[in-house]
């Protein structure tokens, strides 16, 4: 109110009595400042206890949108939601993978200052680095999330900042875990049946979709409709299930209250500048992202932000439309208090993804109004106000530019600090076991990522081929691969698998070591892989010493390994302990009810084990997710107690879900003799052979014809194993 008179106060107090807060709010900004426009200045909105809804949908490039100018997909609810929002143009990620981008918008710091730098080898801390939602605690609201990826599971420390946090995704032997995810239609019925009791409650919700990740699959009709292009059918998809979520809001009369903030926490590469997916580079088609927010009534509906803004502006922009303190100095600011027209500071992101799993240099770069520098072993400077698709370098006319963006650049520092999680205790199991690698410093002696995408090309290649199974041609092309590079952890798990399916399980155990030599980030996930083979190899003490390496990585990981080992020595009390620790992760409980109930049907306890296993699935249905091994395990419980055509059903179903099981194959061979169906047997495994043609699959089949009794044919399957070779 600033130099009103007394007069001016009294009439004030007048319009209060007789017309209500509305015209009040005019009325104080006409007598308190020089000028009066009719209109709130940009930036002051105040929605006090309004509903605050994050809708992330993951790897949703903004220019394939049609709220962005796109023609090659339909996204009528993007659209409506785009129509009552404020819709950014220039819209930056920090970082192009999932979790540190999260992170990031969640907390509004950058990934230097969070300390999350990757998908995997990091973890967040919520009481060193408070996210909105502590402030948002504070001010009465309640929090909550849905996420659909298993790299967002709350074990990362994400689901220290939310009072609710569902992360039921699940998880599969031989599956990345990058792509590990569950539908967007099961994220959002989770998401409605926590928001529902909540309708009438200051609350923050994360709904995490993540539709147009790869694999892409989109459902129907989208797959169809998209055939030829199923990255638009995800989104496509996405759109559908946010336009439901939408008429739920709606329906509940928490739409119109609300303040929902729709965006992407990264690109995707699509081929451009030779990357398919996304990670490796910071293009613009990797970090310019979708952004919109919408007020409630649809306040400022319509309108577009042309100015650069970034993903560390969504936590402030939530803090100052809610009216919560947040933690001071910050790098981002309100969303709604950029001035048009404003040269706003550069936008800084980063990847380490191609130093940390490639052996490549990380990469760096800034992004302002009308360039982008990209520090690398060879520097790269675009104007993409002219350039947008970033094909043409221009560094060595534009010297310049260059020189001040380098140096702007310097300021956030070259470090890269070893992953948190890989404590002194780990690094000395580590060592111990001759394992031995490092992330620190910088990738100035590093090769450059665009000179060796192809490489990374070839990689993918080889995923195909053994997707195909095609296992030998892949192997070539992963041995080629690591020949050139070393330091390509990735590369050398991969080759592990193969050799794996190959039957080659000294070859295997190796390529495993060399990966958990190039690169201590990936520790957790190889270690425990290899353990698995030492598991199945009946060399208990190592797969022992190496489930005992993630504990403190990946404790649910490690404790399953733990069941397992101690369900092959016999001590089936160890293992139900090892197994309920392991459940006690969400995104592990599934499997590990798994091992559970075959530890009690080992101890006699044959109809706990049952029921554990019918309640598994029935969770899993519910949920939305699939339980690798299930079936199979109840199928071997149901076949020793004699239940044989109960055994024979349960281990088609494993096969048709988990193709790749060959276990599940042998032990339905089996079950088919008990039944007087030995005749079937022969066409079985040509089925298996057909859907795994490995070196593998053809000794599984002759142990089972031998254990049958079958001589001659296993005879004939040990040739074929001898000449996959």
């Amino acid at each position: 109110m600033g130099g009103a008179s007394e007069k001016e106060r009294m009439t004030l107090r007048y319009l209060v009595s007789r017309v209500g807060i509305a015209v009040v709010a005019i009325a104080a900004i006409c007598l308190g400042v020089s000028r009066c426009t009719g209109e709130t200045p940009a930036g002051t909105e105040r929605y006090e206890g309004a509903p605050v809804i994050l809708i992330s949908i993951d790897t949703l490039r903004a220019d394939r949108l049609p709220a962005y100018g796109y023609t090659g997909v339909q996204t009528p609810h993007l659209d409506a939601l785009a129509k009552e929002s404020v819709l950014f143009e220039n819209a930056y990620t920090h970082v192009p993978l999932t979790l540190p981008a999260h992170v990031t918008i969640l907390t509004g710091q950058l990934p230097p200052a969070n300390g999350v730098r990757n998908n995997i080898g990091y973890r967040y801390d919520a009481t060193k680095h408070p996210a909105i939602t502590a402030a948002l605690k504070n001010a009465g609201y309640e929090s909550g999330a849905a996420i659909s990826a298993y790299v967002l599971r709350g074990a990362t420390g994400l689901s220290g900042a939310f009072d609710f946090y569902d992360d039921v995704i699940g998880t599969e032997a031989g599956v990345a875990l990058g792509t590990l995810q569950r539908p967007g239609t099961a994220t959002m019925e989770i998401a409605k049946n926590w928001i529902g009791p909540r309708a009438d409650r200051p609350f923050f919700f994360m709904l995490h979709l993540f539709e147009p990740h790869s694999p892409y699959a989109a459902p129907e009709p989208f797959g169809t409709r998209y055939a030829a292009n199923p990255y638009d059918g995800e989104i496509a998809a996405s759109d559908d299930i946010v336009g439901r979520f939408v008429e739920f809001l709606k329906a509940k009369g928490i739409y119109d209250r609300a303040v929902i903030i729709l965006l992407s926490d990264h690109g995707e590469g699509l081929g451009d500048h030779g990357e398919d997916e996304h990670g490796v580079f910071l293009y613009r088609e990797a970090i310019h992202v979708p952004l919109m927010v919408k007020l409630p009534k649809g306040a400022r509906g319509g309108e577009r932000v042309k100015e650069v803004v970034q993903l560390v502006d969504v936590a402030p922009t939530i803090a100052s439309l809610t009216g919560v303190k947040q933690p001071e100095g910050l790098p981002g600011r309100s969303l709604l208090d950029v001035p048009a027209g404003e040269r706003a500071a550069s936008v800084y992101s980063e990847t380490l993804y191609p130093r940390l799993h490639l052996g490549w240099s990380e990469l760096r770069s800034l992004t302002d109004a009308q360039y982008q520098y990209i520090e690398a072993p060879s520097p790269e400077l675009y104007d993409h106000t002219k350039d947008p698709r970033e094909k043409t370098n221009i560094l060595a006319d534009e010297r310049r530019v260059y020189a001040a963006m380098r140096k702007e650049l310097e300021g956030y520092g070259k470090e890269i600090d070893a992953p948190v999680n890989i404590s002194p205790e780990e690094a000395q199991k580590l060592a111990a076991l001759g394992y031995i690698g490092s992330t620190q410093g910088t990738g100035d002696d590093l090769p450059d990522p665009k000179a060796h995408i192809g490489e990374f090309a070839l990689l993918r290649r080889a995923t195909r081929l053994t997707d195909e199974g095609r296992v030998g041609e892949a192997l070539e092309i992963y041995r080629q691969v690591v020949a050139k590079n070393p330091k390509f952890a990735d590369a050398w798990t991969l080759l592990a698998g193969n050799l794996e399916k190959m039957g080659r399980n000294d070859e295997a155990i190796d390529a495993y070591k060399q990966a958990l030599k190039s690169s201590n980030v990936v520790v957790y996930e190889i270690a425990l892989s290899l353990g698995g083979l030492f598991l199945r190899l009946n060399r208990l003490e190592e797969a022992e010493e190496h489930a005992k390496l993630a504990l403190e990585s990946n404790p649910a990981g490690a404790h399953s390994l733990l069941a397992r080992v101690a369900i092959a020595r016999g001590d089936f009390a160890l293992a139900e302990t090892e197994a309920k620790a392991a459940m006690a992760d969400p995104t592990m409980k599934g499997r590990s009810a798994v091992i559970l109930a075959q530890a009690y049907a080992k101890k006699g306890r044959v109809d706990d084990a049952l029921k554990l296993l019918e309640t598994t699935r029935a969770d899993a249905k519910r949920q939305g997710v699939r339980v690798e091994q299930l079936d199979f395990a109840r199928g071997d419980i149901l076949a020793t107690i004699g239940r044989v055509g109960e055994a024979e059903q349960a281990f088609r179903e494993e096969i048709a879900g988990y193709p790749h099981n060959l276990s599940a194959y042998s032990s339905l061979a089996v079950v088919l003799v008990l039944a007087d169906k030995g005749s079937q047997v022969d066409a079985l495994f040509a089925e298996m052979e057909a859907k795994n043609p490995t070196r593998q699959a053809s000794l599984v089949a002759a142990e089972t014809y031998a254990t049958l009794g079958d001589e001659r044919t296993a005879a004939l399957w040990r040739q074929k194993a001898a000449a996959a070779r």
